[in-house]
């Protein structure tokens, strides 16, 4: 079953609200060199699949070369961290092109999106299948993976995913809070589950 068009909507609107949209590399809260929309470069290597170029007129003109990249990811990785990530824009040359940050976007989105559907099944003990969690729900777990990525989720919100597998919402809106995280967006997380337990049980299959 595909993701919902309304759930992916809102999740790519809500990211890019989290994150930013920074066509040019900069560091993240932990000093991590990141770009687009929380992209994290993790090693120079993974420059390959960042589509990079020189800027002329204020406009992205031609594809950076490896090493022009490598250059770039340097400079960034050796600079400050606790940073505006627009103030890393004036030690950058090369950028993104929007379309090129869509696609990375909606490539994270699926792969979070089958992620998602690997954890929370009715094999693993959960009630229903993901794609049958009210909207608001899945729209929370979107959030959760993004932050804390597939391994993290599973093994260290035991808790968390305790009162997901139950469906007690509201014990799950109370252990979704992450440390790293700001108070807007555990809040924003926090919200969508308890909005889950207000949802008749005979009605919860359909998507809100």
């Amino acid at each position: 079953m595909p993701l919902s068009s309304s759930v992916k909507s809102s999740v790519a609107k809500k990211l890019e609200e989290y994150e930013g949209r920074h066509p040019h590399l900069y560091l993240d809260s932990k000093g991590l060199v990141t770009i687009g929309i929380g992209h994290f470069i993790p090693n120079k290597n993974e420059l390959s699949s960042v589509p990079l170029y020189t800027v002329k007129n204020n406009i992205p003109f031609t594809l950076a070369s490896q090493q022009k990249k490598l250059e770039e990811y340097t400079i960034i990785s050796q600079k400050p961290k606790n940073y505006k990530a627009s103030w890393y824009r004036q030690f950058c040359t090369l950028v993104m092109k929007d379309s090129d940050i869509n696609l990375q976007r909606d490539k994270h989105l699926n792969t979070f999106y089958s992620e998602l559907v690997s954890i929370y099944n009715i094999p693993n003990g959960y009630k229903r299948n993901f794609d049958d969690y009210p909207e608001v729900v899945q729209k929370a777990l979107f959030d959760m993976i993004f932050n804390l990525g597939q391994t993290k989720l599973r093994n260290i919100f035991v808790n968390f995913n305790a009162a997901i597998k139950q469906e007690n919402w509201n014990d799950a809106a109370l252990e979704s809070n992450r440390p790293d995280v700001n108070s807007a967006r555990n809040l924003y997380v926090r919200e969508l589950l308890m909005q889950a337990s207000n949802i008749p049980k005979t009605n919860q299959e359909v998507h809100q």
